[in-house]
């Protein structure tokens, strides 16, 4: 499906970067003209291997490596040693075909694709391992965003496959849930402007259209049937790409609409749900406070995504689908509004008799 766009942007990133020279400094690849993904790939594989390495130093237990000052030096040098690392050829060649069918992979089917990579063959990671493989990952940085919040907010120093493949697919649904057709069409953004550079790099050009197969398979990997059908209806039809105007068009006609009736649906049978609505621990003042700060000033909003978080099975679920909605609407989680709802909302399942 991507075969020429895959030969062209090695083409490219060897013409804007190694040329015909032996050897690169990670330095230059950084400074070069090639896709941000790329530029993130190569500093993700030099940071893997100095990470390895510091792993399998031996050091004397006599000297404090933990002291603020020394770790503060060690993290610089390690910069620079990073900034500095040297690719041969051979080696710059071998992870640049690597990088660009994992990209290619990544954009499309993120969800499939993490599942495998991060943890090949083990079934455990602790939280440095994650943080190296996300250094891979620029695209779609939610994913690290709100797992490593997770970590942080659990008091937890690893995860396992079986746990993080379940937090994964949570992030897409509550992205699903809470999301019009315009957002999610955003969320495909880093794919179209990958290929949408290819394509301008290109001598066979093109205008950056994505193959309506693989946004099928987009949709698939978040778990939307409807809409992956939906598209798959426009290309046996003869749509056999789409420009992102194009997409978000689509993406209405099999998306939105049901939203809207979803959450209309919702703030007419049951207005204020209540039963559990009236349990959150916060005066009416904050309440309205809360509605205009954090959502919009939207009470269909508010009570959608009430609704999507209060029917969480516990506390854990609870917390990572608030979290998710804070990352995904750039809401500082520290501001006033916000934590007064997050101890609501903490109260409330800690309280609940099940």
């Amino acid at each position: 499906m991507f075969e020429l766009e895959l030969e062209n942007i090695q083409k490219i990133a060897v013409n804007n970067t190694i040329g015909n020279t032996s050897s690169i400094a990670l330095k230059t690849i950084l400074e070069s003209n090639i896709p941000n993904s790329i530029k993130s790939f190569f500093r993700g594989e030099v940071e893997s291997l100095l990470y390895m390495e510091r792993q399998n130093e031996r050091r004397s237990t006599k000297f404090n490596y933990q002291q603020n000052d020394v770790r503060l030096l060690q993290q610089q040098m390690d910069i620079l040693l990073v900034y500095h690392y040297s690719f041969s050829r051979e080696e710059y060649l071998k992870v640049l075909d690597k990088c660009v069918h994992f990209l290619f992979n990544f954009l499309c089917r993120p969800q499939w694709t993490l599942e495998s990579f991060l943890f090949e063959e083990k079934n455990e990671l602790n939280s440095n391992e994650l943080s190296v493989k996300f250094r891979y990952c620029s695209d779609y940085p939610y994913y690290w965003t709100i797992l490593d919040k997770y970590l942080i907010g659990k008091n937890k120093t690893a995860l396992g496959r079986d746990e993080t493949i379940h937090l994964l697919k949570k992030i897409d649904a509550e992205i699903i849930n809470t999301h019009s057709a315009e957002d999610m069409a955003k969320m495909t953004i880093p794919f179209y402007e990958f290929i949408g550079f290819v394509h301008q790099n290109s001598l066979n050009g093109g205008r950056g259209d994505l193959p309506t197969k693989a946004l099928v398979y987009f949709f698939e990997d978040k778990k939307l049937p409807n809409v992956a059908h939906h598209l798959s209806n426009l290309r046996e039809q003869g749509k056999q790409s789409l420009s992102h105007e194009e997409l978000i068009n689509a993406l209405k006609e099999s998306f939105t609409q049901k939203s809207f009736s979803i959450a209309e649906e919702i703030a007419q049978v049951r207005p204020f749900e209540k039963k559990n609505f009236t349990r959150l621990q916060f005066q009416e003042k904050d309440k309205q406070s809360i509605i205009k700060s954090l959502f919009g000033d939207d009470e269909t909003k508010y009570i959608v995504t009430m609704e999507k978080v209060l029917s969480s099975a516990t506390w854990d679920d609870a917390g990572l689908s608030l979290d998710h909605y804070f990352t995904m609407n750039d809401i500082d989680p520290f501001s006033r509004d916000a934590i007064v709802l997050t101890n609501a909302l903490q109260s409330y399942f800690t309280n609940r008799e099940f």
